[in-house]
């Protein structure tokens, strides 16, 4: 699985807004909906994930966390 908890956490703790996301990142705007997506831990494009990086100025690595399925399933439990 895929989570972007690295990317909520830095967004909590930077205080960056979803309005910041949505409207100030010039170039890299952000919708709503893919907002919704990334706090839901839903697919996005790597086009999204480009913007991402470059309006906050960090590596993939920063916003994004792989978690193995197995272990995964153990949590669900």
């Amino acid at each position: 699985m895929i989570s972007f908890e690295p990317f909520r956490k830095m967004i909590g703790e930077r205080k960056i807004s979803t309005y910041y996301l949505r409207n100030k990142c010039g170039f890299n705007n952000i919708d709503s909906k893919t907002i919704k997506r990334l706090m839901t831990d839903q697919s996005v494009s790597t086009n999204t994930l480009n913007s991402i990086c470059n309006a906050l100025n960090v590596g993939l690595d920063d916003i994004i966390e792989f978690i193995p399925d197995n272990e995964n399933e153990t949590q669900e439990k």
